[in-house]
């Protein structure tokens, strides 16, 4: 057969057969929740939770230790609300970055792309994780710099700022993820230092922060989640380099 026999498509045909083949298969996923649900069942805790013992160990250790430096500078300050703003999301940090981090180092991330399940699927039930982690440990911190201060704020309120704190955070450093590399690490650490910085310098922001009442934290918090719960759904439908990203070119 010779070659004016051959059909060629047109390049705007490959892009509709290359975007109904996406389409045709991305339209029979399960939901979301069902999704993490299946991956978790497959993996399981202890495959889940696996080499992250050391990341959990030292990100523990940095929280304890940053634990007596808060309360110095809730003292220096005159106001809670800086320190608690800091504070709150530091565990969850600091398991994010460190597992991440290894993860950069040893080469794991690329090779996991290769297995049967998500990676990005096992990625976000981690940080479920440590999400729920962060909130346990949330509580007794704040009850112990409650007692600390004196009794001087009501717990309640500051438990609503932590949490709020801690939520934002976690839709922050998910959106942050968008970067690829390092950058994607450390841009949300770096943008919270600042912005508690922010708080430390001026006094009258502080002052400001103090008199939020507790119910608009709450409301902060239950928003913090919504994005958290998006950003993450995002993060695992986001297409991986070598897959549907080449495809769409």
């Amino acid at each position: 057969m010779g070659d004016h026999n051959l059909f060629i498509p047109t390049e705007a045909e490959k892009r509709r057969s290359i975007s109904y083949i996406l389409d045709a298969g991305m339209s029979h996923r399960a939901p979301f929740g069902q999704e993490l649900r299946a991956v978790l069942e497959g993996v399981g805790v202890r495959g889940l939770l696996f080499g992250t013992g050391d990341c959990l160990a030292l990100s523990l250790l940095i929280w304890v230790l940053c634990l007596l430096p808060a309360l110095a500078l809730t003292r220096s300050t005159s106001s809670l609300a800086p320190a608690l703003f800091l504070f709150s999301p530091l565990l969850y940090a600091a398991l994010f970055l460190l597992t991440g981090w290894k993860n950069l180092q040893a080469g794991i991330w690329e090779w996991t792309w290769t297995f049967q399940i998500s990676a990005r699927m096992v990625a976000a039930l981690r940080m479920l994780c440590f999400g729920g982690l962060s909130v346990l440990v949330c509580v007794p911190a704040n009850w112990v710099l409650w007692l600390l201060t004196g009794r001087e704020l009501p717990l309640g309120w500051m438990l609503s700022l932590s949490l709020a704190s801690l939520f934002l955070y976690g839709a922050l450093s998910l959106f942050c993820q968008r970067m690829q590399g390092a950058a994607g690490l450390w841009a949300a650490p770096l943008c919270w230092i600042l912005l508690s910085l922010a708080l430390l310098i001026r006094p009258h922001i502080s002052a400001w922060l103090t008199a939020v009442p507790a119910a608009v934290f709450c409301l902060l918090a239950a928003a913090g989640i919504i994005l958290y719960l998006a950003e993450l759904r995002r993060f695992c439908r986001r297409p991986m380099e070598g897959g549907a990203s080449y495809a769409l070119r």
